[in-house]
């Protein structure tokens, strides 16, 4: 089986929130945190993509297409307030991973870039 990029991204977000529940105490809580974070950024990996592909089309097909990061980075800023605040360790670390997501994508990008005959499947 070949490894995805999305496979070794998700790996990577699994082993460092894991690293941080430890680290922090293990309460089921921040386990539940952990997992809910982990599946907030598996979501993340598959709007990227589509963001992606949609705007390497000629005439993206979403026109609000450019919003996906924004909106992702504005959340990031108020959820890291929110969880400094109650102290929620997983859920800060997570906020780390998903700032650091799109600067990720765009240096893959920048290696890898999208080809125009490329399918959502390849992504």
């Amino acid at each position: 089986m070949t490894v995805k990029t999305w496979h070794f991204e998700l790996g990577v977000v699994a082993a460092v929130l894991a690293a941080v529940v430890v680290c922090t105490g293990g309460s089921y809580v921040e386990w539940i945190g952990a997992a809910a974070v982990t599946l907030s950024i598996a979501h993340a990996q598959v709007a990227d993509r589509l963001a992606e592909k949609d705007a390497a089309r000629p005439k993206p097909a979403v026109a609000c297409h450019r919003w996906a990061t924004r909106y992702l980075v504005g959340k990031e800023a108020l959820w890291l307030a929110y969880f400094v605040i109650h102290q929620s360790w997983s859920a800060l670390a997570g906020v780390g991973l998903f700032l650091a997501f799109p600067v990720w994508r765009r240096l893959w990008r920048r290696k890898y870039p999208l080809a125009r005959n490329d399918s959502l499947a390849e992504l």
